[in-house]
């Protein structure tokens, strides 16, 4: 079986189905998907605009990590789970879409960012007292970047411009 075999079998299963042909359900699910993207991103651009000397320069890194990653996190998870649910009820539509595989990949790149960040110089945060180091500062760019192809590839991928 391939994987469009497979993205098929998902897209044509009653619970997609049902989803997909909902008047109701399926824009709700898409509205709390970008609603989801908007609570997580937006959070995500504040902390990386600290973290390039763009925004809030008053403010500590660790404070502004510190208070926007429970949010952050909570619209990541949100914008997870709506969009899981967008891609079962899509899944054969999606998976022939190039504006869907840029999507993925930057997202995979933006989740690999983080990782190595986290894992890193995001480690030292509470020692960086104000000066911020250039692997923080690159991290944000490639996170800013990451993130816009996202957005980007995700809508045009929703609005069938592929």
């Amino acid at each position: 079986m391939t994987i469009f075999e497979i993205c098929q079998w998902l897209q044509d299963t009653g619970p997609a189905t049902s989803l997909r042909e909902s008047r109701y359900m399926f824009p709700l699910v898409e509205t709390t998907h970008v609603l989801g993207l908007t609570v997580s991103v937006g959070l995500i651009l504040m902390t990386d605009l600290r973290l390039i000397g763009a925004a809030l320069r008053r403010e500590s890194v660790s404070d502004v990590t510190r208070q926007l990653r429970p949010w952050m996190l909570s619209g990541f998870v949100v914008m997870f789970i709506s969009g899981a649910l967008l891609f079962y009820c899509e899944a054969a539509k999606v998976y022939n879409s190039a504006t869907f595989r840029f999507k993925l990949i930057f997202l995979l790149l933006a989740g690999i960012n983080a990782l190595v960040f986290e894992t890193t110089v995001g480690r030292s945060v509470v020692d960086w007292n104000q000066v911020v180091p250039a692997r923080a500062k690159l991290a944000g760019w490639v996170s800013l970047i990451c993130w816009t192809g996202v957005i980007v590839f995700g809508r045009w991928t929703a609005y069938g411009l592929n």
